[in-house]
C-alpha cells in the first residue's frame, strides 16, 4: 500500500546520502529501486511510485522511461482519451526528478507539476496528442509506426515517435522472451512494431532541467 506523499519523499531526498548508490549495470533500474528502498516506498505494479506522484532517477544525458506503450492502446485508439486523463498524464502528473552524472555522481532533485512548470506541461499536452494521433492512424491504415514517414538520424524509416516540442516520444523498449525472439506489438490485429515500446522523456530534458 502506497503511503508516501511526493512532499514527504522530496524531504527526505535533501538529507538522503546519495554516496551509497551504485551505477546502475545491465539492469538501468537497478538504481531506481535501490533510491525506492532506501526511502521507504513499496515496489508494487501500480501506476504511481506515491500517493500523489512519481518518483524518477536517472542520468543527465539519457532519456527517462516513462511507461509502456502497450496498457495505454486501448484509452489512446478507443477512447481518444485527453492527456491529462491518459496513464502517461496520470503518471507525470506530479514527478520527482533525481539525476545523477554519467559517472554515478548526484546532480539534484526536482519536483515538477503543472502548477509549479505550466508550460513543461503543455508541451508535454502537445507532444502526447501528436504520438496519439499518429497511433490512432497507423491502426486505421493497418500498417506499422515505420511506414508512417517518421526517419532515424540516418534517414532511414523508424519506428520512433517523437512530439514536436522534443520533450515526449514513443520508442523500443523489449525484452526477449523464452524463445530468445521479442513480442510484437500489435492492436486490434495491427502489428505497429515488432518489439515492445515504450513512452520515454528526451535526453534533452533532463540536460535542461539541471
Amino acid at each position: 500500500m502506497l503511503t508516501l506523499t511526493s512532499l514527504q519523499v522530496y524531504g527526505k531526498l535533501k538529507v538522503t546520502d546519495f554516496t551509497q548508490f551504485k551505477k546502475p549495470g545491465k539492469n538501468k533500474g537497478s538504481r531506481g529501486q535501490f533510491l525506492e528502498t532506501a526511502l521507504g516506498i513499496p515496489n508494487t505494479s501500480k501506476l504511481k511510485d506515491l500517493v500523489d506522484g512519481e518518483l524518477k532517477s536517472f542520468t543527465v544525458g539519457e532519456s527517462i522511461a516513462a511507461t509502456q506503450l502497450k496498457h495505454c492502446l486501448p484509452e489512446i485508439i478507443n477512447d481518444s482519451v485527453s492527456f491529462e486523463d491518459s496513464k502517461v498524464g496520470q503518471k507525470l502528473k506530479q514527478t520527482i526528478y533525481v539525476g545523477f552524472s554519467r559517472s554515478n555522481d548526484y546532480v539534484g532533485t526536482e519536483m515538477l507539476n503543472e502548477e509549479t512548470h505550466p508550460e513543461h506541461y503543455q508541451q508535454l499536452r502537445e507532444d502526447f496528442d501528436f504520438i496519439a494521433k499518429n497511433l490512432r492512424i497507423a491502426v486505421d491504415l493497418g500498417v506499422e509506426l515505420d511506414q508512417l514517414g517518421f526517419v532515424n538520424r540516418k534517414g532511414e524509416p523508424s519506428h520512433t515517435i517523437t512530439g514536436p516540442n522534443g520533450l515526449l516520444q514513443i520508442r523500443t523498449k523489449a525484452s526477449k522472451t523464452k524463445c530468445k525472439d521479442y513480442k510484437p506489438l500489435t492492436f486490434a490485429g495491427v502489428t505497429l512494431n515488432n518489439k515492445g515500446m515504450a513512452f520515454y522523456l528526451c535526453g534533452q530534458f533532463g540536460r535542461n532541467l539541471f
